[in-house]
């Protein structure tokens, strides 16, 4: 019997993947689709709304869902988390997203005793054991089911195609942009990795689109007429019209089945501004929902490390910006609300990611860099940061840089240095985000 949630989390941590083994393809659905069989595909107890993309799917499923959550019970299921396990499951019912909408403790640890068995049980087949992925996925279905929601948007783990969050029998699915991110295991080409995220568009449903490439475009217009699903592309179906960026948020215009004038955001940033456009066009494609209940949606929706504010005094931004996409996005936002405050920057990098990339993007804005490193556990196994001084040796020999390898005497150092005008901005990775969480919150 699990009792506390560390006894929770080291179960869970007993079904991390072997690294031969932790992206099985379709071996994986397959036994992600008996899994939840033998829970009574919770899943399809509810209507769902699936989100997949590169960069953008986590903050435009939290829109989605604080938006339907202004009039239905509306579940939402996310990855990775920053701090705690709980972040990956909440339920939105006419209330902000904040740790009261999380599911509590005693609930995961309730759940997760009622299907050890079932768990067991899998081990013994001939599909073998679930991920620790697939079983908190199936958690979350569960979850969702016994508090009756209405709705539950799915955040797409990793690709489309073969995630275990594939399952699920949407009525809406959504792509917001593809960029060049896990190419090991999704492809090498912007083409290849459209192919496998399109696999979350299912016949006769509905599709929203977010990005402008025209080749992505392309494959997901062929996948969806293939699956006769009715497609909606951003700047074709529905629009931004008039662009207000500042410290405390966005104002907008959305143009689409309906115009809605002076729309805003507290989610900072450009990018923030087209995910909320994609959530609007979604909760549009669903029905039901009045002007007021996007409105109020909208300026609800928070969501930890995207360009979020944690001080001002000094001035601290976290943001867990890990492709080349997201830093574009990143750096452009600072450099368009703060023009004038010189940054400097914590980061640490996930050794599989494209570090010399992100760094040349980060150059023009750094005054400064703080190089760091971590160790950690998630559902993947072991996470791993580059080396300090691989970092170092990327950014040449004119750079200002500090090396600290434990990641919180990194960002206390540039806590403790900095001067009154300057801007910290700790990113490069969500899970540094954590680590420096943890610290602020205990």
């Amino acid at each position: 019997m699990i009792r506390i949630m560390a006894e929770a989390v080291k179960f869970l941590e007993n079904y991390i993947p072997a690294p031969e083994k932790k992206y099985p393809g379709d071996l994986g659905l397959k036994r992600m689709q008996k899994l939840v069989e033998l829970l009574g595909n919770p899943q399809l107890k509810y209507k769902t709304i699936h989100v997949g993309g590169t960069s953008g799917k986590g903050s435009t499923a939290t829109m989605i869902a604080s938006i339907l959550g202004q009039k239905y019970k509306t579940g939402l299921h996310t990855s990775p988390h920053l701090e705690r396990i709980n972040e990956r499951i909440s339920i939105f019912s006419r209330a902000p997203h904040n740790r009261e909408n999380e599911i509590s403790d005693v609930e995961f640890i309730g759940l997760l005793n009622e299907i050890k068995t079932t768990i067991w049980k899998m081990e013994k087949s001939e599909l073998g054991p679930p991920s620790y992925f697939e079983i908190v996925t199936a958690m979350a279905f569960l979850y969702f089911e016994k508090r009756k929601t209405d709705f539950a948007v799915i955040e797409v783990g990793l690709g489309g195609r073969f995630d275990a969050t594939n399952v699920i029998k949407p009525i809406v699915s959504v792509i917001t942009n593809i960029g060049l991110d896990h190419t090991e295991i999704l492809g090498e080409t912007v083409e290849e990795i459209a192919q496998d995220k399109a696999g979350i568009i299912k016949r006769g449903i509905k599709v929203v689109v977010g990005t402008d490439q025209p080749s992505v475009k392309k494959i997901i217009l062929q996948k969806s007429l293939k699956e006769n699903a009715k497609v909606f592309l951003m700047n074709r179906d529905f629009k931004i019209d008039t662009r207000k960026i500042s410290s405390d948020g966005s104002v907008f215009h959305y143009i689409g089945k309906n115009n809605y004038y002076n729309l805003r955001i507290n989610l900072l940033g450009r990018h923030q501004i087209d995910n909320a456009a994609v959530a609007i066009k979604v909760t549009e494609a669903v029905g039901g929902l009045t002007e007021s209940d996007i409105r109020s949606g909208l300026t609800k929706a928070k969501i930890a490390g995207r360009l979020e504010i944690i001080s001002q005094k000094p001035l601290i931004i976290l943001d867990g910006a890990h492709n080349p996409d997201k830093m574009k996005a990143l750096v452009g936002a600072i450099q368009e609300i703060w023009p004038e405050r010189k940054v400097i920057v914590v980061l640490a990098i996930k050794n599989d990611k494209n570090a010399t990339e992100m760094i040349d993007i980060l150059k023009p804005l750094a005054q400064k860099f703080i190089l760091t490193g971590y160790r950690v556990v998630m559902d993947q196994g072991e996470i791993v940061s580059y080396d300090t001084d691989d970092l170092a040796a990327l950014m040449g020999q004119k750079r200002k840089v500090i090396i600290i390898n434990d990641p919180l005497k990194a960002y206390d150092e540039a806590v403790n240095k900095t001067a009154g005008k300057d801007l910290i901005l700790a990113t490069g990775s969500l899970y540094l985000l954590g680590l420096i969480q943890k610290k602020i919150n205990s």
